[in-house]
């Protein structure tokens, strides 16, 4: 689809830039190869009109021409409310040829483009609690790439820096994606295999919180970290994705204990640690961790 013997030309608008525009110019490198796109910030309409892909600028959306603006009347919104951003209505349709996986685009239009997009749209996506302190979220760490006032720094250099770690973020998020999708594809089979499925055991480590979406697992067992030790965690599944609040806990009277004292304690002999939220057991073997899933109630 896209030859190496060619230079793409890709335009956004000119002046301060946000998540929406460095995001999408970060996804479009990936998509034809850096080394065979450039890019022009500018609001001319000559230019824009003489570019390969606009995104974010000149009021049009339309795939066949490859423009990504959503300022204009009409823009798209997702069945869920959020309105479509430039960001978001490429990642629509190049997600996943970049990713190389439907799972993984969809990971990253969920918890990537969604948020860059309500932002960039003026969609507020949560309520202050009465800690009344606000996330810092993505946009701000974009917006610290823009020239601070009385700065003589160059907007379009910052703008590469910004699209420079755009673009590691969303790499490194292609890369935990096609994780997570492997590491869902173990535990379905564990799961499915396991008779007691309130317990389920790992040859591998294995994430705690991918096994939420199992509402009958309440402990998992795995090694803890082959690579720097031979220990065994017993982890208390949360109850979902929303809280810390755990499904089972380990015994209060091991609550914060380390070593000799969660020892004589718990009775197992190579106990290393319980936190003292008493959702995570360690142990020095699989028996222990396993003793351990089995005292979580």
């Amino acid at each position: 689809m896209y030859s190496d013997e060619h230079m793409y030309t890709i335009v956004t608008h000119s002046g301060s830039f946000h998540a929406d525009d460095v995001f999408s110019i970060a996804a479009f490198q990936m998509l034809l190869g850096i080394e065979n796109t450039t890019f022009n910030r500018t609001r001319d309409e000559a230019v824009i009109a003489a570019a390969d892909y606009v995104v974010d600028v000149g009021g049009v959306y339309n795939h066949v021409t490859k423009r990504y603006d959503h300022h204009q009347p009409g823009a798209p919104v997702r069945e869920n409310g959020i309105p479509y951003a430039g960001f978001g209505l490429m990642w629509r349709h190049y997600g996943q040829e970049i990713t190389g996986s439907t799972d993984t685009a969809n990971y990253i239009e969920e918890h990537l483009c969604q948020p860059i997009d309500a932002g960039d749209n003026g969609v507020t996506l949560y309520e202050l609690n009465d800690y009344q302190v606000k996330p810092f979220e993505l946009y701000n760490f974009v917006s610290l790439y823009n020239p601070p006032w009385g700065s003589t720094e160059s907007r379009d250099e910052q703008f590469i820096k910004a699209v420079d770690w755009a673009r590691a973020v969303l790499e490194r998020m292609i890369i935990k994606g096609k994780a997570a999708e492997r590491q869902n594809q173990l535990i379905a089979a564990v799961y499915e295999a396991a008779s007691d499925k309130t317990l389920l055991e790992f040859t591998v480590p294995v994430s705690m919180m991918a096994v939420v979406q199992y509402p009958d697992v309440h402990v998992i067992v795995c090694p803890d970290d082959p690579a720097t030790n031979d220990n065994w965690t017993a982890t208390c599944v949360r109850k979902d994705f929303n809280t810390f609040a755990s499904r089972v806990s380990f015994p209060e009277s091991w609550a914060g204990l380390r070593s000799a004292e969660l020892a004589a304690q718990s009775g197992l002999a190579d106990a290393v640690f319980c936190h003292k939220a008493r959702f995570l057991f360690v142990g020095g073997s699989k028996q222990s961790a396993l003793a351990a899933a089995q005292q979580a109630t």
